[in-house]
């Protein structure tokens, strides 16, 4: 099992309110930094796993990082 299903696994078991959805687009996000190691919002987006396009993926680590129901 690699390590972003284990937190996938332990952030579902132990934030059982954390929304299905935010929860996949966290772990998204954290795949992303372990692949690009640079933490800014861009790229971020650039480096999410999606076949969606890079403007759509740079929208969706924006709105993850403006949720207010993770923080």
């Amino acid at each position: 099992m690699c390590e972003l299903d284990i937190l996938h696994d332990s952030l579902y078991q132990f934030c059982p309110e954390l929304h299905l959805k935010r929860l996949n687009s966290l772990t998204l996000a954290c795949h992303a930094l372990l692949d690009c190691k640079t933490l800014t919002l861009t790229e971020l987006g650039r480096n999410l796993p999606t076949k969606a396009r890079t403007k759509h993926n740079i929208k969706r680590i924006d709105r993850l990082l403006g949720n207010r129901h993770l923080h």
